[in-house]
């Protein structure tokens, strides 16, 4: 009897989902393979031998034959005096007495799992929540194709080859990827028994908590959430925190996670707002502070780097723009791995308002410490970083470019220049492109040979001394040592082998120092953000950058690069027109008329004038693969596996 209970039970559940199915137009019974494969070309088939079956992975029966007797949840439909019901209601005596211990037969497509044999054990043990079911399973593999969803089964395919999960899913690209580095894997690094077992703990502790939170209404995958959890949280901590920990730093973070959700979530400021005040903050001089306490952490230090000497002189001018309002600290030498979080802990202990760090690679830090405190405001310099936890800062260096290259055009004797570039992340490649298309402007036939800062390859020098008909390159300047921050510009290799600067960009940080700080005082901070990522990104039209130079040149050329600069401050013609061509004369044009902020951030690849590539994966020294995690490419970082 009280078996027929459990049964009236799963019944109910059943026709509640079977009312919500129909309520969205949705077909209220399970999923069947065999209808879904039908015109799917199937390209392998993978036995799997025994799984343990994510119960939550399993959504279907393989064939039509009595699919109908069950909702699409998998709870029972049929009345509770049918022969069915009796068997079912028997299955749970048998669960209860001594538990379900033959496997179901399953075939697994597109990383979900259709059941063949053992539909009822399926709904009974998902109606006492078991979290995983054993079966054994065989795997269609369908062909490749454009997809999303196949392209992402792709990644889990190479993923699973290794770890063996398969209860983790995501509903973007590079999703996998991202969790072997986060689980401190190498990208072909196999997962142990141990690994296997830490990580499902964690999975399933983390996906309860989701759910907690209201989770299944984002639209997201635990896993989806579970990758900005990680990028906070280091995996060893979060394998030993406990359900409340999780749920509290979870909470924590949950604008983050919502961020995923929304595709215009991050908001670029292109140039400084005027500096209009809310007329409530105007009424209310409570919402305004009289005086900030800011910290600045550098990775390098002023002797040694042009990088935080170009800070440092920001600096100055925000202690003369704002005198007596500003307590603020300098730190330098500050590792990001070693001691960035401690320090950002103490300062925001202390009651620092505003915390600015210099270095990209200190980015992990800030939103951890930044998830602890949130009175305290974290900016990292870096760029195209959609955290509203940490807002970030960075001049359109691509602007810069486009006259540095126009400028080697000019100047050059031959169609060949050098680039190098430092890293594979975001801006860069529209940095390289900017160049080209300057180049080109004034010498049509003209092609740049690029390098790059963090690969060592033999015989291919960073001054291009191995290539004779190079004498102008974009590179580091020599005048800082190897391993420091250095300043990158329009080089020329003199006669006897020396480098001397052409002409340098320089960025003005004290126009994000002064513009930030004032729009605290003013209360326009928090104006129209709304729990969005801040993304700062400024360039000629803020004054934010110039150039300059260090040779003289004739005066028409000067007067022309200053009123391309001029032109471009306005916005009057854009450097990246649409019909322009990639490498190998691939056509690449903007989904509008012109390219957006966020195309050229996210631009991935090189014009068709540029001699080489963007680095492999494999390449990258392990400092470089850091910052490629925090900022790099995603079509790089796609790749990893």
């Amino acid at each position: 009897m009280a078996m027929i209970e459990d049964y009236r039970s799963a019944l109910r559940a059943g026709q509640r989902a079977y009312r919500a199915c129909v309520a969205r137009g949705q077909s209220p019974y399970l999923a069947v393979l065999d209808d879904i494969l039908n015109g799917v070309n199937i390209v392998a088939q993978e036995p799997l031998g025994l799984v343990d079956i994510p119960a939550e992975s399993i959504v279907g029966t393989k064939t039509s034959g009595r699919h109908t007797a069950f909702a699409a949840n998998f709870m029972p439909l049929l009345e509770e005096d049918t022969e069915f019901a009796i068997k079912w209601s028997n299955l749970c005596e048998a669960h209860l007495e001594e538990g379900i211990h033959t496997p179901i037969i399953a075939y697994e497509y597109l990383n979900k799992f259709y059941v063949q044999e053992g539909n009822k054990r399926v709904s009974v043990l998902k109606y006492y929540e078991a979290v995983t079911i054993p079966g054994t399973v065989t795997r269609l593999v369908p062909a490749r194709n454009d997809t999303l969803e196949n392209k992402i089964y792709y990644e889990f395919l190479d993923f699973y080859k290794l770890s063996k999960i398969n209860n983790v899913q995501f509903s973007r690209l590079g999703g996998y990827a991202k969790l072997q580095t986060l689980v401190c894997k190498a990208a072909s690094e196999v997962w142990s028994d141990d690994d296997r077992l830490n990580f499902s703990a964690l999975y399933t502790m983390f996906s309860q908590q989701f759910y907690a939170l209201g989770g299944s209404a984002l639209g997201l995958t635990p896993g989806d959430a579970l990758l900005v959890y990680l990028s906070v949280y280091r995996y060893s901590d979060a394998c030993q925190s406990t359900p409340s920990q999780v749920r509290e730093n979870l909470a924590k973070l949950w604008d983050e996670i919502k961020i995923l959700t929304e595709p215009h979530a991050v908001e670029l400021s292109l140039e400084p707002k005027p500096g209009s005040e809310p007329l409530l903050n105007k009424l209310n001089i409570f919402s305004k502070p009289s005086q900030l306490k800011v910290v600045f952490l550098h990775e390098y230090n002023a002797k040694n780097s042009a990088w935080v000497r170009g800070h440092e002189k920001g600096i100055e001018a925000l202690k003369k723009e704002f005198p007596d309002r500003l307590v603020i600290t300098n730190r330098e030498n500050v590792s990001p791995e070693v001691d960035a979080e401690q320090i950002m802990e103490e300062v925001a202990h202390d009651n620092a308002d505003v915390v600015f760090t210099t270095s990209i690679r200190m980015r992990p830090a800030c939103l951890k410490v930044a998830a602890q405190h949130p009175k305290t405001r974290f900016l990292n310099c870096c760029l195209n970083a959609p955290h509203p936890l940490v807002r970030t800062y960075y001049p359109r260096t691509y602007e810069a470019n486009y006259l540095l290259g126009m400028l080697a055009g000019i100047l050059n004797l031959t169609d060949r220049v050098g680039y190098v570039a430092a890293n594979p992340v975001y801006g860069v490649p529209a940095a390289v492109n900017a160049f080209a298309r300057g180049l080109r402007t004034v010498r049509p036939n003209s092609h740049i040979l690029l390098r790059w800062a963090c690969l060592q390859e033999p015989g291919k020098p960073l001054d291009f001394s191995d290539c004779p008909d190079i004498e102008l390159f974009y590179a580091c300047s020599p005048f800082e040592p190897t391993g420091s921050a250095r300043e990158y510009g329009l080089c020329r290799r003199m006669p006897d082998g020396s480098i001397q600067p052409v002409a340098l960009p320089v960025w003005k940080w004290e126009v994000f120092y002064i513009g930030i700080i004032r729009s605290i005082f003013e209360g326009t901070w928090d104006s129209g953000s709304s729990g969005k990522a801040i993304n700062y990104w400024w360039g000629f039209r803020s004054d934010a950058e110039r150039l300059d130079y260090y040779e003289t040149l004739p005066k028409g050329t000067q007067q022309l690069l200053d009123l391309l600069e001029k032109n471009l401050a306005a916005n009057e013609f854009p450097i990246f027109p649409a019909g322009i061509f990639a490498q190998g004369h691939i056509p690449k044009a903007p989904t509008a008329d012109t390219y957006t902020p966020k195309e050229l951030m996210e631009m991935d690849w090189l014009g068709e004038c540029v001699e080489g590539s963007l680095p492999r994966y494999d390449q990258l020294d392990v400092r470089t693969l850091g910052l490629l995690e925090i900022n790099g490419l995603s079509s790089l970082k796609e790749t990893t596996l």
